[in-house]
């Protein structure tokens, strides 16, 4: 059963109808579709020409086919065809062979993108080639729907291209680079407090760990529930809360420093499970909302280096 619906790929095709966005830019479609069918192995449903391609190459240079003919026409049936082969067809039609201006690959992922999240799928940039972007269609894992949700939360207060080049990696890389995570996660938090305590003009020593930084941002911020019984009491519940977060990314950078000699990683490097980078990562997004939340106005970015 596909996991990309027929209402998914309908709606995709209406859409691109609508823009006027065609799925194969300049190229015939005959041969951008023959890089995924075999269509010289297929039929004509004209009696003129004796396989398809030539049929799909002459009927679609006349313009009397459908705009979204390729969706049901027996030979191709994008609408049901497998999710395999629909994908490559999605991928094929933004790659650079294919649409050469940056802009309009990426106005046609945004497209793809819009609909296809309702089925679990999105198109993710894997490289470049000419300086052109390359998109690959991937599933939408739990860490990229947290890297989504963390952008929303902490761009509200430091919506720069550095913090979500450093949301994004730290989340996309829980499973591929757990010292690179938590790393990430750190220089997150280190980022945030060094940004907050400017603001409020407290001078930070260059030689604070992470935990002194935490410790310190705490004592600048209000957290007082505005609207608790009993605020005094919330509050030392909430600086408990804050404590408790802070040795968990004290412990979990250690544990990381633990596997790595000085700075560097030797040859025998070992990351650690992904379970104890993800335990990291999820911290510094709570820790780093609330935050700024709890500051409520955007502080001056201090961007900050990533050690190892």
């Amino acid at each position: 059963m596909n996991k990309i619906t027929a209402v998914t790929r309908q709606a995709i095709a209406d859409d691109m109808e609508i823009n006027q966005v065609v799925y194969s830019a300049d190229v015939n479609e005959a041969d951008f579709l023959a890089r995924l069918i075999d269509l010289k192995s297929l039929n004509s449903n004209d009696y003129r020409y004796t396989n398809a391609y030539d049929d799909i190459a002459q009927h679609t240079s006349w313009n009397d086919y459908s705009f979204s003919w390729y969706l049901t026409d027996p030979r191709i049936n994008m609408l049901y065809a497998n999710d395999e082969l629909y994908i490559r067809f999605l991928e094929l039609s933004v790659q650079p062979v294919i649409r050469n201006n940056t802009e309009d690959i990426d106005q046609l992922v945004g497209l793809y993108n819009k609909h296809l999240e309702a089925d679990g799928y999105s198109f993710y940039k894997q490289g470049e080639i000419s300086g052109r972007p390359i998109y690959k269609l991937h599933p939408i894992t739990t860490s990229q729907t947290a890297a989504s949700k963390s952008k929303a939360n902490i761009t509200k207060y430091l919506d720069t291209p550095y913090v979500l080049a450093k949301i994004q990696l730290m989340h996309d890389s829980v499973n591929k680079d757990s010292s690179l995570a938590i790393g990430t996660a750190k220089e997150l938090i280190e980022t945030t407090c060094i940004s907050i305590l400017k603001q409020k003009g407290v001078e930070v020593d260059k030689d604070w760990n992470i935990s002194q930084l935490m410790k310190n941002t705490n004592k600048v911020l209000n957290f007082t529930p505005s609207q608790a019984a009993n605020a005094e009491k919330a509050e030392k519940s909430i600086q408990q809360i804050l404590s408790g977060i802070n040795r968990i990314i004290t412990g979990v950078t250690e544990l990381r420093n633990a596997f790595g000699t000085g700075h560097g990683k030797d040859a025998g490097f070992v990351g650690i499970e992904a379970k104890f980078a993800q335990l990291a990562v999820d911290s510094a997004s709570t820790v780093v909302t609330l935050y700024l939340a709890t500051n409520g106005e955007t502080a001056e970015l201090v961007e900050t280096s990533l050690e190892f």
